[in-house]
């Protein structure tokens, strides 16, 4: 015989008339002549038995999401990209979206740089990313993006949002939707 805790609702079960009911049946059935009142105990054993399964059938409860941690990165059409440092979430996220929409690339290019006083953040050249600089610091500070675009990686961290955001706009996607940026360590599911 199992013991529940008080208040379970299998508490309230009739263990006792279970067990009671299983040993009338079983010395019945050494009998030869089968009583008649033999088949109302029979079904109530089934009855009762029934009960006994509901209520001590394991509960299923909803699966909670799994947690996953990412230290930097983005997410970008489904897929979640981990990153080591700010610098490089900008370049590759760029990269995907001018391998992707390369009919928009000069439309992202000007609203990358609508905000820039000085310089664009993406351009055909170095010379043309770095207006005024020299040869060497262009070199230094751009990066080769895609086919013959270069983009600037002398950025300030506070810079990066913005900048994505006009070219993930602008590429038709929405910030914070379908395009996810973790600057720093998130959880995610």
């Amino acid at each position: 015989m199992q013991i529940q805790p008080s208040g379970s609702p299998s508490s309230q079960f009739p263990m006792l008339e279970l067990e009671l009911i299983e040993s009338i049946i079983k010395a019945c059935s050494q009998w030869l002549t089968r009583p008649q009142w033999l088949a109302i105990l029979e079904c109530r054993l089934e009855a009762l038995l029934a009960e006994l399964e509901i209520i001590t059938r394991p509960q299923s409860f909803p699966a909670r999401p799994v947690m996953k941690t990412i230290s930097r990165g983005f997410e970008y059409r489904g897929i979640v990209y981990a990153r080591w440092n700010k610098i490089s979430i900008h370049i590759d996220l760029l990269r995907y979206l001018w391998t992707d929409f390369p009919d928009r690339r000069e439309a992202m290019a000007r609203a990358m740089g609508r905000d820039s006083r000085i310089r664009p953040y993406v351009a055909r050249t170095l010379a043309e990313l770095f207006p005024g600089q020299t040869p060497a610091f262009a070199s230094r500070h751009g990066r080769p993006l895609v086919d013959d675009w270069y983009v600037d990686t002398n950025l300030n961290p506070r810079q990066m949002p913005a900048i994505l955001s006009a070219a993930v706009a602008t590429a038709g996607f929405e910030l914070g939707k379908e395009v996810k940026l973790y600057w720093r360590q998130t959880q995610i599911k």
